[in-house]
């Protein structure tokens, strides 16, 4: 009997063909799959709507916070009266399509090229991830976004404030409120309710802030030393209470704040789904082209129906 062997690294174990990738139809997809899973941003930032089996949703954008009449004071016997929801401007998104494949060429098979089966499966991953961040920065690049200019550019790092423009959009989104309810109805104390909980950034920023001196001073204590951005080479996982996402498809000149969940939605009517790999040509050895694929698709509607729940702090960077 042969003793089992030890796996201590990915590179450890019995090792894998494209003879037998392609003898298993499902390795491909399934490996495709969990390179994607939980990684697009729109599933970090909208909520899930529920599917569409029309492919089309109809939606109510900026909708109000309370009923449109008040609290009434009602005298013993007297009647109850009733009061009804404002709805916000009707919408309608509309759910695309996204597909792609990968294939695999009798030469990779017979001359075992592993890595390019590996760097297209990466590459795949990559392509559908930056898709899905352009369709997400689309929306939210809408003029219904609100937008505050920085104080100053966070390059430069003696008059910048970065702190306090994050601030003032905390503040900005969490005392947004409705204009007014239909017929004028409404007060002076209106509001949505929102709690920014969120902010979005570009990649590139990171060294930028982390040069800052004024972003940067509220570490510099004995206590907090070792966790110090300029320390760790990372931001922290949260600043000024906004949990950090990082998007290399977002813009370099702004960030965006925001409350997760509550800004938009997303709603799939096909969701992802892989096919097994298959014979391209429909014929011996793949075919005419000699080559196998494997498709990945989606169907899904986005949506902002809560714009004042993201606001854009712009001028961030020259």
């Amino acid at each position: 009997m042969t003793a089992p062997t030890g796996i201590v690294s990915v590179s450890d174990g019995p090792a894998i063909t494209v003879r037998d990738i392609t003898g298993n139809p499902m390795w491909i997809p399934t490996a495709a799959k969990r390179l994607l899973d939980k990684q697009f941003i729109s599933e970090s930032l909208f909520r899930n709507g529920g599917s569409n089996p029309a492919g089309v949703v109809a939606y109510s954008e900026g909708d109000p916070s309370f009923l449109e009449d008040d609290v009434a004071d009602v005298a013993e016997f007297g009647e109850i009266p009733v009061s009804s929801g404002a709805r916000g401007t009707p919408r309608t998104a509309f759910a695309v399509k996204k597909a792609l494949g990968v294939r695999v060429s009798k030469e990779m098979i017979d001359e075992n090229r592993i890595d390019q089966v590996n760097k297209q499966l990466m590459q795949l991953r990559n392509t559908f991830i930056r898709a899905n961040d352009r369709a997400v920065k689309s929306l939210f690049l809408s003029p219904l976004i609100p937008t505050v200019p920085a104080i100053d550019p966070w390059t430069d790092g003696s008059t910048s404030k970065p702190r306090t423009d994050i601030a003032l959009a905390i503040e900005q989104i969490s005392t947004a409120a409705p204009v007014s309810y239909p017929g004028g109805i409404g007060s002076s104390d209106e509001f949505y309710g929102f709690e920014p909980d969120t902010i979005v950034m570009h990649r590139g920023l990171l060294p930028i802030l982390m040069d800052n001196e004024n972003f940067m001073k509220v570490y510099d204590t004995s206590a907090t030393a070792g966790q110090a951005p300029n320390y760790t080479g990372a931001l922290p996982t949260a600043v000024l209470g906004l949990n950090v996402v990082l998007s290399r498809t977002f813009p370099m000149d702004r960030v965006l704040v925001l409350e997760r969940g509550t800004c938009g939605f997303y709603s799939d009517t096909r969701p992802l789904q892989f096919t097994a790999l298959y014979p391209e040509g429909n014929g011996p050895n793949g075919g005419p082209t000699e080559s196998y694929r494997s498709d990945a698709s989606h169907k899904r509607a986005l949506g902002v129906d809560q714009p004042k729940s993201a606001l854009w702090i712009t001028g961030v960077a020259a």
